[in-house]
């Protein structure tokens, strides 16, 4: 059984017993067919016995009755064919009763009973053929015995026949469950064979999940088994050496750790709770210790989120900290804390910042001084040759670099610590352009450079602090001056670009490769294409960037080389004056579809549109509506919600769904405008005020759907957007301010959600220009509780929902009701 597979020994066993169980069908089959037979050969041979033996006494009698009677001519023929039909007869009988000797031993008696009844002596003797004792007589005598004999031979051939099926029934059954026994016998052969190898797979299987990884299996029974048995014990061969290989690798590691200069904690998975401590985290945070926890009161840590976000700095028992976190996967889980002693570099940071600005600060005096000569001794020629004053000139110019240099380093000095200051406010950035091209005027034309400025007519003003966009423009005009050779043609322009104004300098200069490109902004860095004959000292470009960020705004950079450079900067431009809530010019002269199954409604609807032109169709039913809406153009539909057939709830749906159809402004006409459905939808109460109905069919010509716009990070978004969801409020998410200013100017927006944890939510708040709202700006403020209230949201007195209270809130702005939706910020703040 070994020697074969598991599906070869059952197919095997089946097939084997499939043509035992046929033959024993098929001899079962033969036997009663046979026995059948017999007793059918018997039945027709006794049968024509029976009537030959019938004719053959009725032949002998004929033949002795004309011998008896026959007279004249005709007698001698009669007698010769009755002899001929005895003949006859006589020879049919002994023919059908050879196959039986008693019978055929009664028929030739009978035979010669009757032939000796129709001799003459017989028949004209003193005792006739006929009477009681003749030989006719004794012939019917043995006819009756034959006749006597077949039905004998009838019922005998009747019993045979049972006894014969009885026992092929018996042979068959017999056989057949001899063959059913003996597949069960070989079935249960080829389970005990596996069940030996199984039960110790099964034991092997379990040592080894327990950790016992030197049990192996001895292989045994099928093939397959034997084969199974074989990949186990390779399998416990890979696992031992696999943990040989992980308890070294652990080894290892454990000394690294121990060994690294920096701190490492490891909290348990789901809790603060300290796991393991290595020697250097002990060492720099002593009061964290196993078993404690990272977030305790006198623990120096700062909150997780945010060193999961980012490097974080502290100060601790004299010693500066950089401290680091990040998830451990797996199912263990847990969080990896790193603690670094950044003190030196710290100190270094700080002396050099220290070193850049006294040194910068002692230079401009000096400096101050010599430009100032230099320029007296410019201006007094007098008694100075040509020579001296070319030596008065190459020291003015490099006074004017040695100047350029210590104020580059004073910005550099000044954004690293943190002090430069912007002061946002609407400017002009068209003024700023023009003004920098005519300071530069005087160097271009000197260098024989052609300068072309644009300005847009309909420049929107810029948020920005107008020194700092000034200096932003003089580096990248001076940078495109620098590397333009002469007669090189340089561009400035400034127009608008969606929610930016976009400044942008071009220049035909020798241009930058793509590695260039990619460290433009890189502090010290200069191109080396151009290193070698440019004066410079690699910061301008990095701090133009390092002002655009602070303005939340972006710089490209495009550059080819031998073909120029030019840059893009992006502004955030400024909120705009707000538009009239009450301008109704915007549906003068619409066509409007007011659907409501009441005529006098619809028509007092449509009278109160009549002052501004509005051309009103009514539609009595909501699949009219629809059918409507999809064969003529409108530019709004008012609905109501109780109609007979299609309700209004429908009529939404079936628009919301169509391509076509779904940008069409809906205001529902309802007493049920409260209704949670309705949430996001322009909605008008009944009894219907005629300027409401006005004003609020302006406002959603004008805006669209009602829209939402959440300000806010990234990980909120799973906390705040399943319930706007719910509500099915359309909505959209970004998380700058800059990002934000942009989508205001491309969209309306009803209602702002405002994240305070964001960055610089003061100048968020700036940017935003909600225009598609007939009410007051409407501006929520939220808050996930972990990130501290800005002061300077607190100065302005806003109060600040939390999260899960955020979505109701802006129900309530939407529905037009700001008393409610400050009630429930108001609630929320009293929580804390």
């Amino acid at each position: 059984m070994s020697r074969f597979s598991i599906a070869r020994s059952l197919r095997f066993a089946l097939v084997g017993l499939a043509v035992a169980l046929a033959i024993v069908a098929a001899a079962g089959i033969a036997s009663l067919y046979s026995a059948r037979q017999r007793y059918e050969d018997v039945l027709v041979r006794s049968a024509d016995l029976a009537t030959a033996v019938a004719n053959l006494t009725s032949a002998g009698v004929v033949q002795v009755e004309i011998r008896r009677d026959a007279t004249g001519p005709a007698a001698r023929a009669a007698r010769g064919q009755a002899a001929s039909a005895f003949a006859r007869a006589a020879r049919s009988a002994a023919s059908l009763a050879a196959s039986d000797p008693p019978s055929a031993r009664l028929v030739a008696r009978q035979i010669a009973l009757e032939r000796a009844a129709s001799a003459p002596a017989a028949i004209d003797g003193p005792a006739s053929a006929g009477s009681g004792g003749g030989p006719l007589a004794q012939a019917g005598a043995v006819a009756d015995q034959l006749q006597a004999r077949q039905r004998l031979r009838q019922a005998q051939a009747n019993q045979q026949d049972r006894t014969q099926s009885r026992t092929a029934i018996v042979v068959v059954v017999v056989a057949g469950a001899l063959a059913l026994v003996a597949a069960l016998a070989l079935i249960a052969a080829l389970v005990r064979s596996m069940r030996q190898p199984l039960d110790e797979l099964v034991s092997a299987s379990g040592e080894l999940a327990s950790g016992r990884l030197r049990r192996r299996v001895e292989p045994s029974g099928p093939r397959e088994l034997r084969e199974l048995g074989l990949a186990f014990n390779a399998m416990a061969d890979d696992l031992a050496q696999a943990q040989r290989q992980i308890e070294d690798e652990r080894g290892r590691l454990a000394v690294t750790i121990e060994s690294l200069g920096d701190g490492l904690l490891v909290t348990r998975s789901g809790s603060a709770e300290i796991a393991t401590v290595n020697p250097r985290a002990f060492e720099l945070l002593p009061e964290l210790a196993p078993g404690g926890r990272v977030d305790s009161p006198g623990s120096p840590l700062p909150e997780l989120e945010e060193a999961l976000d980012r490097e974080v700095v502290i100060d601790h028992a004299g010693r500066i900290l950089s401290v680091t976190a990040g998830r451990l996967g797996g199912a263990a889980g847990g969080v990896v804390w790193t603690v670094r002693d950044v003190t030196e570099r710290a100190q270094l940071e700080r002396a050099k910042s220290e070193f850049v600005a006294t040194a910068s600060h002692e230079l401009r005096s000096p400096l101050t001084s010599i430009k100032g000569f230099v320029e007296l001794l410019e201006r007094s020629p007098d008694g100075m040759s040509a020579r001296h004053l070319e030596f008065v000139d190459i020291i003015k110019r490099s006074t004017e670099r040695l100047v350029e240099l210590v104020n580059d380093l004073l910005d550099v000095a000044r954004i690293e610590a943190d002090h430069v200051e912007i002061n946002l406010r609407p400017i002009d950035v068209g003024e700023a352009v023009r003004e920098l091209a005519e300071l530069m005027g005087a160097r271009i034309d000197a260098k024989q450079q052609h300068l072309g400025v644009y300005v847009a007519p309909t420049l929107p003003l810029a948020m920005a602090d107008p020194e700092r966009i000034r200096q932003v423009i003089g580096n990248l005009l001076t940078n495109a001056h620098l590397y333009t050779p002469e007669g090189g043609r340089i561009h400035i322009g400034a127009e608008a670009d969606r929610a930016w104004v976009r400044i942008a300098v071009a220049d035909s200069g020798v241009g930058m490769s793509a590695e260039e490109t990619g460290r433009a902004f890189e502090r010290f860095y200069r191109a080396r294409s151009s290193s070698a004959t440019t004066p410079g000292t690699g910061l301008g470009l990095s701090i133009v960037k390092s002002l655009v960020d602070m303005h939340h705004g972006e710089i490209e950079v495009e550059s080819e080389l031998g073909r120029g450079t030019t840059f893009h900067v992006f502004i955030p431009a400024a909120v705009a004056a707000p538009e009239r809530a009450d301008s109704l010019d915007v549906i003068q002269g619409r066509r409007i579809l007011i659907v409501d199954d009441e005529l006098d409604v619809a028509e007092l609807i449509a009278d109160q549109l009549a002052p501004l032109d509005v051309q009103s169709s009514i539609a009595a039913s909501g699949e009219e509506a629809i059918q409507r809406l999809r064969d003529e153009r409108f530019d709004a539909v008012t609905l109501d919600i109780l109609m007979p057939g299609m309700d209004g709830l429908e009529v939404l749906r079936r628009i919301r769904s169509d391509p076509e159809l779904r940008s069409i402004p809906i205001v529902f006409v309802s007493v049920f405008s409260s209704r949670s459905e309705l949430a996001g939808e322009w909605v008008v109460d009944k009894p219907i005020d005629a300027d409401e109905l006005r004003n609020v069919l302006a406002a959603a010509v004008r805006a669209g759907r009602s829209r939402v716009l959440i300000v806010g990070r990234e990980e909120l978004q799973p906390s705040l957007e399943p319930a706007l969801d719910e509500l099915g409020i359309e909505h959209q998410w970004e998380s700058s301010g800059g990002a934000a200013a942009r989508v205001c100017g491309e969209r309306r927006f009803e209602v702002a959600l405002i994240d305070v944890g964001i960055r610089n939510p003061q100048a968020v708040l700036q940017a935003l220009d909600l225009r598609g709202r007939r009410l007051r700006r409407a501006v929520i403020l939220f808050s996930d509780g972990a990130s501290p209230t800005p002061s300077g949201i607190v100065n302005l007195g806003m109060e600040v929902v939390p999260v899960e209270d955020a979505a109701q809130a802006l129900l309530c702005a939407l529905r037009g009701t700001p008393e409610q939706a400050s009630q429930v910020a108001g609630g929320a703040g009293d929580r804390g």
